[in-house]
């Protein structure tokens, strides 16, 4: 019984930790050189790019991205079809008028 392994090459870990680096520099000046609209914008791209710098190359799945396909795109469907269902519970539960009920009446 053999067992393969597909062989990929090894990141460049140093490169991939001095971009971690420079996104976490980006974010924390982002503050001192931008409103705080714009610097929460930058700040939430900036997470992004770095989660997905840390997930491709320190979890190695930038080669098994066909798997985490069939996991993380069911998930994000079934999340919208929630919110969608949600939504109308949310969104008309804000219109209800629950003081047009009239107080009891005590003790007469």
């Amino acid at each position: 019984m053999t067992a393969t392994h597909e062989s990929h090459p090894h990141p460049n870990y140093l490169a991939v930790f001095a971009a971690l680096v420079v996104l976490t520099g980006i974010s924390v000046s982002s503050e001192y050189f931008l409103g705080a609209g714009a610097a929460h914008a930058v700040n939430v791209l900036v997470a992004v790019c770095k989660a997905v710098l840390v997930a491709m190359f320190f979890m190695h799945l930038k080669y098994d991205w066909f798997k985490v396909y069939f996991m993380v795109v069911p998930t994000l469907i079934v999340g919208v079809v929630l919110v969608l269902t949600l939504m109308p519970d949310a969104t008309f539960s804000l219109y209800r008028n629950l003081l047009d009920v009239p107080p009891p009446i005590v003790g007469e």
